[in-house]
């Protein structure tokens, strides 16, 4: 008894002691170790308070890998633990922040089966054993600059399985980048790529092609910013920017879609230039001077300051010609655009005139153009209407504006009704007025055909 309580009052705490842990371990599987106290002499201590357990991969404040707070019984603690990351080597440590530490033998940790895919872009850290597997923002790119991609397969925990050799696909937000496969090999892969697009909002999609129970990847959000400005792009009437378009089409100009609209002989058109990368996006270009130009007789404006890669002129041509020509040069920088084309009509310009074309609208395209002369600016309705006077289709256009201006106007309809459902073939009739408050100075109505 005198022996027990000389024990108690003068033997005291001096460290932690764990029995054999068996290697390997799994990642996320949990295990049994067992943890005793000990005095300074090596015999046991009837510990009964509180110690936290973690790795000797961990940062002792901020565990991260296993983070256990346990209580001792009668200097004994046994029970199961995880531990997230998978290591060659590792040792579990008991520590209860008072001073006194134990470590155990070292044992490995492997990663668990193969559950997803991820990816880690320039910029970010892989992070095994943490989620989400990656940390900081991706770095920005530069569209068509080439940058490259790590992607691994993992476990649960973001450890990599490095017996896994599955094919993976790859796709992303921008539809002109390059979409395709690639292997892994020991659980990753290294993968250079471009975006072609610049934007702020740009993803990676990563999926495994040789099994479907791995989940996909979507990376994290990536900006893309335009490169230098090497090239210029001619946008007309009917047209449209399509940055990152890859079109080696004979008859199509990179960097666009759609359709020149058809002019007509001395009408004022507007023409939109923008100074681009060589992916056809945007720059900020400013202040540099270019200038139109053409095969064919035009108004030959003068030259316009790009600014912010923007530059507008207004144009009209003097004789009718199919596919006439329209570029636009910076001689500064020794730069010139694709060549343009359009259609110039030669209309005679009387005050009743007032026809379509093409007409009937389904043959040769899907949209007819009502070509007409006002003797001033006015308000115009424009509808169209059923064989038995139904409306099926109404515009009012207010004065100055397009297709209620003075001289020749021109009014695009593309065969659908007012709720944007294409009309059915058959006869319509089409109707034009135009109105001041005193007066009524146009009106004319046509039979048009549609065939679908």
């Amino acid at each position: 008894m005198i022996s027990l309580i000389t024990m108690l009052l003068f033997s005291q705490l001096d460290h932690f002691g764990f029995d054999n842990i068996s290697s390997p371990q799994i990642a996320g599987t949990p295990f049994q170790i067992t943890i005793r106290a000990y005095d300074s002499g090596g015999g046991n201590y009837p510990y009964n308070g509180w110690a936290n357990i973690y790795t000797s991969w961990d940062v002792p404040a901020n565990p991260i890998y296993c983070n256990e707070t346990v209580q001792f019984s009668n200097g004994v603690w046994s029970g199961n633990v995880s531990v997230s990351l998978a290591a060659d080597t590792m040792s579990l440590i008991c520590d209860d922040r008072g001073g006194h530490t134990g470590f155990s033998n070292q044992f490995q940790v492997r990663s668990n089966i193969p559950t997803q895919l991820l990816s880690v872009l320039p910029g970010q850290m892989y992070t095994p054993g943490l989620s989400p597997g990656r940390v900081n923002p991706p770095a920005p790119q530069t569209a068509g600059g080439q940058f490259n991609i790590t992607v691994f397969i993992t476990d649960d925990w973001f450890n990599i399985v490095d017996t896994v050799n599955h094919t993976i696909s790859y796709s992303s937000t921008d539809s002109f980048a390059v979409q395709a496969q690639i292997q892994l090999v020991n659980g990753m892969v290294s993968l250079p790529f471009a975006f072609r697009t610049a934007g702020p909002q740009h993803r990676l999609f990563f999926d495994d092609v040789t099994s479907t129970f791995i989940t996909p990847d979507t990376s994290s959000q990536l900006a893309i910013s335009p490169g230098s400005y090497m090239s210029l792009l001619v946008i007309l009437d009917g047209e449209t920017q399509l940055p990152g378009d890859t079109t080696s089409t004979t008859l199509a100009t990179p960097g666009k879609n759609g359709e020149a609209q058809d002019k007509y002989v001395n009408e004022d058109f507007g023409v939109l230039v923008y100074a681009t990368d060589s992916m056809w996006n945007r720059t900020s270009a400013t202040g540099y001077a270019i200038q139109l130009r053409s095969h064919y007789p035009f108004s030959n404006p003068s030259p316009e300051n790009l600014e912010n890669g923007e530059a507008q002129f207004t144009v009209s041509f003097s004789t009718a010609e199919d596919n006439t020509s329209l570029w636009v040069e910076d001689n500064s920088n020794s730069i010139t655009s694709d060549q343009n084309y359009l259609d110039i009509i030669d209309t005679t310009v009387v005050p009743d005139s007032f026809y379509a074309y093409p007409n009937p609208i389904g043959i040769e395209g899907n949209t007819m153009n009502f070509v007409y002369y006002l003797s001033g600016s006015c308000n115009v309705i424009f509808a169209i209407y059923d064989p038995f006077g139904n409306l099926v289709y109404k515009k009012d256009i207010v004065p100055g504006s397009k297709g209620a201006h003075g001289g020749l106007n021109e009014i695009p309809w593309n065969g659908r009704n007012g709720e944007g459902e294409r009309v059915a073939t058959g006869l319509y009739y089409a109707v034009i007025k135009g109105w001041t408050h005193t007066a009524t100075i146009f009106e004319k109505k046509m039979k048009v055909g549609v065939v679908w």
